[in-house]
């Protein structure tokens, strides 16, 4: 596995199949930024879909539910 493999690795926290060494060390560097790219973005969706549910629980209640979520 290339070098350039390495942090593609480290990002998917698993090994790559063997059809990657075919992969151009750009190819493996753009899989890997388009990759983090997408994490973080389903993140921030996930956060903006927690923030709004909690709209749908009646304000008193928040604290109790954020806490019960681990937010």
């Amino acid at each position: 596995m290339p070098d350039a493999a390495q942090p593609l690795i480290r990002t998917l926290g698993a090994p790559l199949p063997d059809e990657f060494d075919r992969l151009t060390d750009a190819d493996l560097a753009e899989l890997d930024r388009l990759l983090r790219h997408a994490v973080t973005a389903r993140g921030e969706r996930l956060g903006a879909a927690v923030e709004s549910s909690l709209q749908l629980i009646p304000r008193l209640m928040r604290p109790t539910v954020k806490r019960a979520l681990g937010l």
